[in-house]
C-alpha cells in the first residue's frame, strides 16, 4: 500500500494538483489498502498465532480511524465528534498550512501602520443601499481570490471559544481586509467608503461611534484616521453541544480607527 502511495505521489508531482485533490486520492487508495490488514489478521488467527493476529487487528483499527477522518474531511463538510486532529496539531507545533494558503501574499493596510494603543474599534451603521454595496464587494473579493475560507486555520476547540463570545465564527475569520478604504467627513455624517480600488469605491456605511464616543464628539477632540476596514460574514459555524453546524449571515464591515489628541 505504501509503495502505491509513493508511486501516486511521484506521478502527481508532474501535474498542478491541489492538496485537497491529492488528499482525496490518497484517502481512496488507503481506504482500499487498509483492508489487506484484515486478511493478514485472519490468516494469523487461522494458523493459531493469536498475538500477531491481535496486533495486526489493532493496527487496522488505528489506521481505519484515520481513514474515516480523512473521508469526512476531504469528501464532506461535516465534522467528527471524536476528532483527535487538533490535539495532534498542538503536539506537532500548530495547524497545517495548506499549499494554496501559503501562496497567498500578506496584505498590508495601505493607510499605514499604527500603534495598537492608539487604535479603537468603530461602530458602523449601514442602510439598505450601503448593505447591498457591502454584499457586492464581498462577492467581488471572493471572485478575486482575496477571501479565505479556512476559518483562520482554527481547530474545533478554538472555533468554539470564538462562538462562545460572538455566537458565530466565519470562514473568512478574522475578516477580509479591503484593498482600498477611506473615511469621508461631512457636515452631517462620517462615511466609510471602500472597494477593490479607489475608482470602484462605494459608500459602505456611516461611522457613528469611535470606541464609546460619538463620532462628532471624537472629531472635536482627536485627529482620526482609518487603520483597517474588513469585511466579515457569509458562511460560518455555530456550535451545538456535539458538533459545529454550518450557517450563513449577512456580510458586515468592521473598522478600526486610529486617533491622536489635537494640540
Amino acid at each position: 500500500m505504501f509503495t502505491i502511495l509513493d508511486l501516486i505521489n511521484h506521478y502527481l508531482g508532474y501535474f498542478t494538483t491541489s492538496s485537497k485533490i491529492k488528499g482525496r486520492i490518497y484517502t481512496a487508495v488507503s481506504a482500499v489498502g487498509v483492508w489487506y490488514l484484515v486478511y493478514l489478521a485472519y490468516r494469523f488467527f487461522a494458523n493459531g498465532r493469536w498475538l500477531r493476529g491481535s496486533l495486526i487487528a489493532a493496527f487496522f483499527v488505528f489506521l481505519f480511524y484515520f481513514v474515516v477522518l480523512n473521508i469526512i474531511y476531504y469528501f464532506t463538510k461535516s465534522t467528527f465528534k471524536w476528532d483527535v486532529s487538533p490535539h495532534i496539531e498542538k503536539i506537532l507545533g500548530g495547524p497545517h498550512v495548506d499549499e494554496e494558503t501559503s501562496k497567498q501574499s500578506t496584505m498590508v493596510p495601505a493607510n499605514g501602520i499604527y500603534q495598537r494603543q492608539n487604535i479603537m474599534t468603530g461602530v458602523v451603521e449601514s442602510d439598505i443601499v450601503q448593505q447591498e454595496n457591502i454584499t457586492l464587494l464581498a462577492i467581488e473579493l471572493d471572485q478575486l481570490g482575496l477571501m479565505s475560507h479556512d476559518y483562520g486555520h482554527l481547530g474545533e476547540q478554538a472555533q468554539r471559544q470564538i462562538i462562545a463570545q460572538r455566537d458565530v465564527v466565519f470562514a473568512n475569520h478574522p475578516g477580509t481586509l479591503l484593498p482600498y478604504f477611506d473615511m469621508v467627513v461631512g457636515d452631517d455624517a462620517t462615511k466609510i467608503v471602500g472597494g477593490v480600488n479607489q475608482l470602484q469605491a462605494h459608500d459602505l456605511g456611516t461611522l457613528v461611534m469611535v470606541g464609546m464616543t460619538p463620532t462628532k464628539q471624537a472629531l472635536n477632540n482627536y485627529r482620526l484616521a482609518l487603520s483597517a476596514v474588513l469585511v466579515a460574514g457569509g458562511v460560518g459555524h455555530t456550535a451545538t453541544r456535539s458538533e459545529l453546524t454550518n450557517t450563513e449571515r449577512a456580510y458586515k464591515i468592521q473598522v478600526e480607527v486610529a486617533y491622536e489628541k489635537k494640540n
